[in-house]
């Protein structure tokens, strides 16, 4: 299961449902939430993009995972009201709609398809998570990259000049976090991958010629 545009909600049309929301703008490094706050409120991103993440024991990040427009996010607190425990930081310029979680359970009780998308959000998420889990203990780095990439393409790919290219720019750093792996790594795939010419790389973003031949790299020999 990948988020499709059917999943992603409008913020327009629950910004306008919900009179109460709350819209405010966030500049680059900017926090919507840290943890040890409490967790009171959901929110909808409008524009730009969050990383979510926690900090190890050791203080290293770890990325659950980046929340794009039309996706909502601060959910995980809310059923036991308890502190939040993860920090969402703006990785760009964004605008990001707060609800009150009683306004926004009224919201779902009230449009069965806002419901719909919203599980649908979290199902791709726990997807998310399973595959990487998975993707641990079964790949290497190389083909832990290009299945990211196969997944990236699926939420942002489009075609331009009989090329596919992943219409969202993301640093090595974010891409590495995505996989739980180390900026060195991804850069080095990429290189590779370059070189083979297997994709291009323009202005952070990657193009390839099609989903399939990404996918028959998976599990080859370097």
């Amino acid at each position: 299961m990948e988020l499709n545009n059917t999943a992603l909600l409008s913020h327009q049309k629950v910004n306008s449902s919900i009179p109460d929301s709350k819209i405010t703008q966030f500049q680059k490094g900017d926090f919507v939430f840290q943890a040890g706050a409490p967790g009171k409120n959901i929110y909808l991103l409008n524009k730009g993009r969050i990383k979510l993440y926690r900090l190890a024991p050791a203080g290293k990040k770890v990325t659950q995972w980046f929340c794009f427009p039309g996706e909502v996010f601060g959910l995980a607190e809310l059923p036991s009201k308890k502190e939040r425990t993860i920090y969402a930081q703006c990785c760009e310029s964004c605008e990001v709609s707060e609800i009150p979680l009683n306004k926004f359970k009224e919201l779902l009780s009230s449009s069965p398809d806002i419901a719909l998308q919203v599980i649908e959000q979290l199902s791709m998420r726990l997807k998310i998570v399973g595959d990487t889990l998975l993707n641990f203990t079964a790949d290497d780095s190389r083909s832990r990259i290009i299945k990211l990439l196969v997944r990236l393409n699926t939420r942002f790919g489009v075609t331009r000049n009989n090329m596919r290219l992943i219409d969202v720019a993301l640093t090595h750093k974010e891409l590495a976090d995505m996989i739980g792996s180390c900026r060195q790594t991804v850069t080095t795939v990429l290189g590779d991958l370059k070189r083979e010419g297997k994709i291009e790389l323009i202005n952070h973003r990657i193009s390839f010629r099609s989903p399939a031949a990404l996918e028959a790299l998976i599990d080859q020999p370097d």
